[in-house]
């Protein structure tokens, strides 16, 4: 496992220049990221959101980083799910980002494998503009390895026939509270 425990107190980060769809677009990312030359190329999570949004992450402590992760059948094919969530030290409410993974899709899979394989993630927020505004370490205790490995284990024999409309069925088929509930 590639030790990557963050070792330089607190920090300002400034992100990598990254293609602005993907800073423009709110959610969870996973990318790869040197954010210390001793350990090297890791893979972070970004969350952005809007700059009137973002506000409220900026500050505060994320005690408690989970993930839920499961896999479904669509008439196209199966469908991976992620769910990172957290409660809001805000408003309390449970903050949830939402991944899907097509699971025959190796190139796809390898992110999070990689992520999987660090003792530490690193969770980094930011505004629509690239503005970091706070940073986040948690012990990878989330069991994410086994899991993709049960994915394409059983996905083994199965086909993705249009992944794009395997979401869209999945999405009209699920809401995130049934998800988080299974």
């Amino acid at each position: 496992m590639l030790d990557n425990k963050w070792k330089h107190g607190k920090v300002h980060f400034e992100l990598p220049q990254l293609p602005s769809i993907l800073i423009a677009s709110p959610g969870i990312k996973p990318i790869s990221a040197v954010l210390d030359k001793s350990v090297g190329e890791e893979v972070v999570l970004l969350i952005t959101e809007p700059t009137d949004k973002v506000k409220e992450f900026k500050g505060i402590n994320i005690t408690r980083f989970m993930l839920k992760a499961g896999l479904v059948n669509t008439s196209y094919g199966p469908l991976c799910f992620l769910l990172f969530y957290f409660h809001s030290a805000l408003t309390g409410a449970q903050v949830v980002y939402e991944n899907t993974v097509n699971p025959k899709d190796y190139q796809q899979l390898e992110i999070y494998n990689q992520l999987s394989s660090q003792k530490y993630w690193h969770v980094v927020i930011a505004d629509d503009s690239g503005e970091v505004v706070n940073f986040f370490e948690f012990p990878n205790e989330y069991g994410l390895k086994e899991k993709l490995n049960q994915v394409v284990s059983v996905c083994e024999k199965m086909l993705v026939t249009d992944f794009m409309a395997a979401k869209a069925e999945y999405e009209s088929a699920y809401s995130i509270d049934q998800l988080l509930a299974i």
